[in-house]
């Protein structure tokens, strides 16, 4: 009896310890995305900053009053902090040793990402599967990437001259999550990891103190995508060559996703055949991408050399468009957790605090993962890129003067 209850209390023994070590992983999750240190978090606990680690990793069992604490801290609940582990390893970002953005600030993106994800587990939306193609070819060659958008394109029910009229809903039907990016990430718009094998994509909004415009939007989207399908299995770039490689092969991707490379050259050549700045403006009204955008894609087609990409971009610094180009393009914003989460609570009308509640967190999370226009800033009348097959622009977009000119939206039919 001895000897079987000795193994009775070595297998109790092991099980504590995997709660422990698995709360601890949730509690530094959590500390992560609320962007606390180690000393600050002890200090708001009034515990040893030393104790944080061992908690952290497992070595040392937190008391049900420090749950408490933590919980009422981070706004979940204490059935949420030491919950068991529901979720697998995240993928770091592809980003280049923190040298763009503090190790902090990427660190707080990855750790929200896999909170996302992990939270989607345990009230158990349906997920839209992850269709993303994996790239095996040759990361160097070019036209093999352009080949491959061509196949993410369809993999994403896009035809090969369909202009992608939401890039984020194509990610959402790829499979990706796609939550908005609250702050700055360095000189980067967005990021993309693997949370548990799910896809996940953070970009900037269009709106509120750090917005951008949405051509930028709509280019970083596909750009993560390419890091998704390009780079799954590659860590991320140790060196500033590694990391210009990289970056490279994605906006190589962006490029081809947005504007397959025979459409844009028909457009281009039914549209006078020369690179000039009225040419893209009415080009990036038909394709949603941003002129500089443009002529960096005409470069790598081959359709102009370096001198004429210089000059066409001291052209647009001369006209003040690295600030504001013509034709403001629209921004987008994801859906698919939104409705999942509503769908979830059976439409009811407060589906944000069922759903939270179900998840053991405050609902200030769900609404800051589905948040999309934090200031409601007042609509401007720009133009929207439309989810229909291409078709010609309805109007001039700039003037021969380089002023700029503000297109109306348009309205799908």
């Amino acid at each position: 009896m001895t000897e079987v209850a000795d193994k009775w209390g070595a297998v109790q023994g092991r099980a504590r310890q995997l709660v422990v070590q698995h709360a601890g992983k949730r509690i530094q999750r959590l500390r992560l995305i609320h962007g606390m240190g180690q000393v600050e978090f002890a200090e708001r606990l009034g515990i040893a900053s030393g104790s944080v680690s061992k908690i952290e990793n497992g070595r040392m069992t937190p008391t049900n009053e420090l749950v408490e604490q933590i919980a009422s801290l981070f706004d979940c609940s204490a059935t949420y902090v030491a919950g068991p582990e529901r979720v697998g390893p995240t993928t770091r970002p592809w980003l280049r040793a923190y040298a763009d953005a503090s190790k902090k600030v990427v660190d707080q993106r990855a750790a929200d990402c896999t909170m996302a994800s992990e939270v989607i587990e345990i009230i158990g939306l349906q997920q839209i599967p992850d269709t993303i193609p994996i790239f095996h070819g040759d990361l160097t060659d070019d036209d093999a990437i352009e080949q491959f958008a061509l196949d993410v394109r369809a993999a994403a029910d896009l035809g090969d001259d369909e202009v992608v009229g939401h890039c984020i809903r194509a990610a959402e039907r790829l499979g990706c999550l796609v939550l908005p990016m609250p702050d700055e990430l360095g000189r980067h718009l967005g990021l993309s990891v693997r949370a548990s094998q799910t896809p996940v994509i953070c970009v900037a909004r269009t709106s509120g103190r750090h917005g951008i415009p949405g051509d930028r939007q709509r280019f970083t989207v596909a750009h993560e995508i390419g890091h998704l399908s390009l780079h799954a299995g590659h860590g991320p770039p140790e060196t500033a060559a590694d990391a210009t490689r990289f970056e490279k092969q994605a906006h190589r991707f962006a490029g081809a996703f947005l504007a397959p490379g025979d459409a844009i050259l028909q457009d281009l050549h039914e549209h006078g055949g020369r690179v000039t700045l009225r040419t893209l403006a009415t080009l990036k009204e038909i394709w949603g991408i941003s002129i500089k955008a443009l002529v960096m894609r005409f470069r790598g087609l081959g359709v102009i050399d370096d001198d004429h990409a210089r000059s066409v971009y001291k052209q647009i610094s001369a006209r003040g468009w690295n600030k504001s180009e013509p034709v403001e393009v629209g921004g987008e914003e994801a859906i698919w957790m939104r409705k999942a989460i509503i769908k979830f609570a059976r439409n009811a009308p407060d589906s944000f605090q069922i759903a939270a509640e179900a998840a053991g967190i405050g609902t200030s999370y769900l609404r800051r993962w589905t948040d999309w226009d934090p200031q409601a800033e007042a609509e401007a009348e720009i133009f929207a890129i439309d989810q229909r097959p291409r078709r010609p622009p309805q109007r001039a977009t700039a003037r021969s003067d380089g002023s700029i000119v503000v297109l109306p939206r348009r309205h799908s039919p």
